[in-house]
């Protein structure tokens, strides 16, 4: 019978959480720098870094229940029909991986204006993610008033 040493015996055991979820150690703060791209890129309205984050097919339902495709979100950042006053901040934020996609969610509170009417606000937030071609992109996200 084989013995292996304490230090792989404990190596394996905080590796066990990952393996089982089936996802590699970093996704979660992958994610978790995705979710903070987001935010910092609608404050400064950086429309190209926004593109790049969001699956071309990306939908978003806001706490108000209008909905906007991708090329309509951006178009209205980069108008300035939507604009963020203020960095967007975050709570109660969890991260769950399941193989090659990611839920985020959490609590959010930001000030926006959308076609110079108050938007945003303290919203509950959930965010899906997919892994493809070895990036992550948001593939939807969905916000309620809280």
């Amino acid at each position: 019978m084989k013995r292996i040493s304490i230090a792989t015996f404990i190596a394996f055991v905080l590796a066990l959480p990952a393996v089982l979820a089936g996802a590699p150690a970093g996704s979660e703060q992958e994610i978790r720098a995705m979710e903070k791209l987001w935010n910092e890129s609608r404050v400064r309205a950086d429309v190209a870094a926004l593109d790049r984050l969001l699956d071309d097919s990306w939908t978003v339902t806001h706490g108000d229940g209008t909905i906007n495709t991708k090329a309509e979100y951006l178009a209205d950042l980069k108008s300035g029909d939507r604009k963020f006053f203020a960095d967007v901040k975050q709570d109660d934020f969890t991260v769950r991986i399941y193989g090659d996609t990611a839920v985020a969610a959490g609590l959010s509170d930001s000030k926006v204006e959308y076609k110079g009417k108050p938007s945003g606000g303290a919203l509950r937030f959930t965010r899906v993610y997919v892994k493809r071609d070895g990036r992550w992109v948001m593939i939807v996200s969905h916000a309620t008033r809280r």
